[in-house]
């Protein structure tokens, strides 16, 4: 939850979810399907209950 919001580094468009520490609250981002850290949610209920 303390990593930042990385989108990746290929093509794709997946909507997902991202803990931002400074606010404290889960934040929509876009994904793009591989890379990125463990800083990823599927939906906002996942984000809030893990983080």
């Amino acid at each position: 939850c303390l990593e930042p919001m990385s989108e990746g580094h290929c093509s794709e468009y997946v909507l997902l979810w991202y803990f931002h520490p400074s606010s404290g609250a889960c934040r929509p981002f876009i994904y793009s399907g591989c890379g990125g850290n463990r800083n990823r949610f599927s939906t906002k209920h996942n984000c809030q209950t893990y983080c």
